[in-house]
């Protein structure tokens, strides 16, 4: 694993966005991953401030919440649709675990279908949850896990709720990419930022386990942790 540390969020965001940048135009004929979630917020900014311009035709989102009405503002669809497909003036599909041809049981298998098809994946953004989860793979889960439907953590829930009219709203299950299907991507590119996440990244580095589901991903050849906290 490479680590950066940043001297701060700003710098953090900036080498992350070059670094994406890097490594999707390097592999065009692969398809991406993206992430959704605060740091990505600005990571998707400095994309657009760097001018950048996806040239792979596929992208690839990590998770979806379930039981969400079809074209709801809350949905990682929409998020990254609004925040990435047309922010960047993208043209090309963008393939959500949970929705469409991928919704259902026989959907989701597709979606890991389309994955071998088309991947691997060139470069892959990750956040961290404040309890450690990778995508919604939350501790606990299966390092052979594939893309399947989860029920969130209670923690997941609380910490999400700011972006519902309340915690009631916040839905109880997601779709997510398994950690075994997280870790075929060709470069993984975790970004954790602020005080907040310090606890569950350094659990997962110093005491890797089943509750840490970055454990699973820590022998990838091809892992890049940046973040502005001292480790």
């Amino acid at each position: 694993m490479r680590v950066i540390n940043a001297k701060n969020a700003d710098e953090a965001v900036k080498l992350a966005a070059e670094t994406f940048i890097e490594a999707a135009d390097a592999r065009p004929d692969a398809p991406i991953g993206l992430a959704t979630g605060g740091t990505m917020d600005g990571i998707y900014l400095k994309l657009k401030e760097l001018g950048f311009r996806p040239k792979t035709q596929h992208a690839f989102a990590l998770d979806e919440y379930e039981g969400l009405e079809p074209g709801s503002e809350n949905s990682y669809a929409a998020e990254l649709t609004d925040k990435f497909v047309e922010r960047l003036g993208w043209t090309g599909t963008l393939h959500v675990p949970g929705t469409g041809h991928y919704s259902g049981e026989t959907g989701l298998e597709l979606l890991e279908q389309r994955l071998t098809e088309l991947g691997p994946i060139s470069v892959q953004l990750l956040g961290l949850g404040s309890n450690g989860h990778i995508a919604f793979n939350e501790p606990g889960s299966e390092f052979a896990s594939t893309t399947r439907l989860v029920e969130l953590h209670p923690a997941t829930r609380s910490d999400n709720a700011r972006f519902f009219p309340s915690l009631e709203d916040v839905p109880t299950h997601a779709y997510t990419q398994g950690l075994a299907t997280i870790s075929r991507s060709s470069c993984l590119l975790l970004v954790v930022l602020g005080e907040r996440k310090r606890p569950a990244l350094s659990q997962a580095l110093t005491a890797p386990s089943p509750q840490t589901p970055l454990a699973a991903l820590l022998d990838h050849e091809n892992l890049t942790l940046i973040t502005d906290q001292v480790l």
